[in-house]
């Protein structure tokens, strides 16, 4: 990975090591800004400078990408930097790498979410470290997310992680987006179940509803990826925008989803941050 996450800018080293299963990261950051991994403070505010931000283009018909699981590998960095689009990255806020991973990508002018782990139906009820839980007192709901969110730099929003069973109970998405509205944040429904609540406690809120219409990626095959794609460009010009998520690990996604972007976009197809569309 050496030279590939910050090629062009000053030149600062430090290599990280997670774990047996990934390898040290080297990481090279620009002038822009120094790199810092505690990411113990969050002011609830998103900020006005930084890097440029890819560009994007929110005339209809539009999409918009979210690339949901980020964090836990730079493996796939190299090839997600090669897409040229204003993609989301939801990140998780447990990995040892989510924030410099966050720090990377923020730089080369992606945009961040947190991706908030949400417990599930048994027996995988457990969605990693920082889980909302069923059952979670609104004040246990804002610790937890103020612990989360620290760990994961330059948010405008975020999603949730899995959470069939809690993204189902109305009183724990409430909170949530309660909390996402007191930090200036906005909020993706990632239709994590039939029956969630998230869009409902958005709306009731005065929250935008941000749903994701299409999973890009639910089978790891170039062919179900396109045609994936070709299912969210047929929404947007129907619907005018159209939210997909699609995943930061799978093998054919970053490949195949940046050659959509390229063929879609010949096809009249506008790509924009999921912050600035709604449905």
């Amino acid at each position: 990975m050496k030279g590939v996450l910050f090629p062009k800018g000053r030149v600062v080293r430090k290599t990280v090591t997670a774990g047996t299963t990934t390898p040290a990261l080297e990481i090279t950051t620009q002038a822009l800004y120094s790199l810092n991994t505690s990411h113990k403070t969050f002011s609830g505010s998103v900020k006005a400078t930084g890097p440029p931000l890819k560009s994007e283009d929110t005339k209809p018909p539009c999409v918009a990408i979210v690339v949901d699981d980020t964090g836990d590998s730079a493996s796939y960095m190299a090839s997600w930097l090669k897409i040229d689009a204003p993609l989301t990255f939801s990140v998780f806020p447990w990995p040892p790498l989510s924030g410099q991973l966050a720090d990377t990508l923020y730089a080369d002018g992606y945009e961040i979410m947190m991706h908030v782990p949400t417990d599930n139906m048994p027996p995988h009820s457990n969605a990693g470290p920082g889980q909302l839980s069923t059952g979670m007192s609104r004040a246990k709901v804002f610790q937890t997310l103020d612990a989360d969110v620290a760990n994961v730099p330059h948010i405008v929003g975020f999603n949730n992680h899995e959470g069939g069973r809690g993204c189902d109970q109305l009183d724990l998405m409430t909170y949530e987006v309660e909390w996402a509205k007191s930090k200036g944040l906005f909020v993706v429904d990632s239709a994590s179940s039939a029956h969630d609540r998230v869009t409902q406690a958005c709306l009731a809120l005065g929250l935008p509803k941000r749903l994701n219409k299409v999973f890009i990626d639910h089978q790891n095959d170039p062919a179900y990826i396109r045609s994936a794609m070709n299912q969210l460009a047929s929404l947007a010009r129907k619907n005018g925008t159209a939210i997909g998520i699609c995943h930061w690990f799978r093998p054919n996604t970053p490949t195949v989803v940046g050659e959509m972007i390229t063929a879609l976009r010949g096809q009249g197809i506008h790509l924009a941050f999921v912050k600035d569309i709604s449905d």
